[in-house]
């Protein structure tokens, strides 16, 4: 009865403290998207080949650097620091100047990666088609106006929606692999796209409920005039998300043009599977910076929280990756288990990476935007660095050696400025 009642008092604590409250939806969300993704990787492991799946994740992370490329990480970060700052007329203004700027840039970069797709990764020259290359736009779009949603409900506090649209994006994805087997590659790429495409409707039902959507005038001028005003937070943003997520999508690239789509998927199944744990840290300083930007006073009070709360989940994901990583990895097949080690290298980094992604919260909600841009560009330039310098002298494991010696530089570079923030 004692534990039952301090699990409750547990329970309603986190309820009633927003960080910790928006932070375990984030998770929650990113378990969810993580079990879902699973199974879809272990449906599509099984039904297609692993140069199928080699190729899907080479489109796919394609996709995410196309976004990431349209300013994503400038209009996300700037939705959730500006979104407290801002009267709910201007609000709606400047979200939906973001959404429209965002989508214009991704058209334009899709259509130039299609354009010089043999100069870029020529294993992908398909992209060359109408039929093909009009998907890959379509999804692209889709892929970011997906992601700017995400922004938005957590800037509003609304984290709890950001799960029922992942858990209905997933669904979806799951549902549709087994029908698509006959298209090979695209298969897979069809069932995330459409899965994709449903996600979107649904994050406009959800904001509905947010808002009323007659009352949901925006004017795109307005919006430019937001978003002119605050563009060297937007652009520092973009180029500091930008460089934390360049890893995952460019090795996918180097790996199948060095290697082979089979190491690539090798690779792909590692990462994604640390991605997971490694989500559940970002969960914590997501809401951190939500809760900085609605309440800069209390910054220290919440960075030692989320830093506490962090390194909790973080050893908690190290003991589970290497007590079932074989195990998750002889799912998918014998053959990934060859992604093991690299696994294991990985996950002994996320320390290093919660330390790091705290350090990065605080600039950003202090608006320190040149200092963060030159501390993430720090570690992931390092981590590349390292990883092309070791992949041809250990394998793929020697990527993981790169990422952690990334982490590791970006530690000494939080030591040393410690005292200056």
């Amino acid at each position: 009865m004692r534990i039952i009642k301090n699990i409750k008092k547990i329970i309603k604590y986190i309820c009633q403290d927003n960080l910790y409250k928006n932070a375990s939806y984030l998770m929650i969300s990113n378990i969810i998207v993580g079990v879902l993704g699973f199974v879809f990787l272990f449906i599509a492991t099984h039904l297609y080949s692993t140069q199928d799946v080699g190729i899907y994740t080479t489109l796919i992370s394609t996709m995410g650097l196309i976004s990431l490329l349209a300013i994503y990480g400038g209009f996300y970060a700037f939705m959730i620091r500006f979104i407290p700052l801002y009267a709910p007329k201007e609000q709606n203004d400047f979200i939906f100047a973001s959404f429209i700027f965002h989508i214009i840039i991704v058209i334009f970069l899709s259509l130039i990666f299609i354009l010089f797709i043999n100069f870029f990764v020529p294993k992908l020259n398909f992209l060359h088609t109408i039929f093909y290359g009009g998907i890959f736009v379509i999804f692209s779009i889709f892929f970011a106006i997906s992601s700017l949603f995400n922004g938005v409900f957590t800037a509003y506090r609304k984290t709890k929606l950001v799960v029922i649209k992942n858990v209905m994006e997933n669904s979806s994805k799951i549902i549709l692999l087994p029908l698509f087997t006959t298209f090979l590659c695209f298969g897979i790429f069809y069932s995330y796209g459409i899965g994709i495409i449903v996600s979107v409707f649904v994050s406009f039902f959800l904001l509905s409920k947010i808002k009323k959507m007659n009352d949901f005038k925006a004017s795109i001028f307005s919006g430019y005039n937001i978003i002119r005003k605050n563009f060297d937070y937007i652009s520092a943003s973009y180029l500091s998300m930008l460089a934390t997520s360049a890893f995952g999508l460019l090795l996918p690239l180097l790996i199948i043009n060095l290697l082979s789509a089979e190491s690539t998927a090798y690779f792909f199944i590692a990462w994604s599977i640390f991605s997971i744990f490694s989500t559940l840290i970002t969960s914590v300083t997501t809401s951190f910076f939500v809760e900085g930007s609605y309440d800069e006073k209390n910054i220290k009070k919440n960075r030692n929280k989320g830093l506490k709360f962090a390194l909790i989940i973080g050893m908690f994901c190290v003991l589970l990756i290497f007590l079932f990583g074989n195990f998750i990895l002889a799912l998918l097949g014998k053959e990934y288990l060859n992604s093991s080690n690299l696994l294991y290298v990985f996950s002994i980094s996320i320390y290093l990476f919660a330390s790091n992604r705290i350090y990065s919260t605080i600039l950003s909600i202090r608006k320190k935007m040149r200092e963060i841009v030159a501390f993430n560009f720090l570690i992931t330039g390092c981590a590349i660095g390292f990883s092309v310098l070791f992949l041809p002298l250990y394998g793929l494991i020697g990527i993981g050696y790169g990422w952690i010696l990334g982490q590791f530089i970006g530690v000494g570079w939080t030591v040393i400025r410690r005292e200056r923030i």
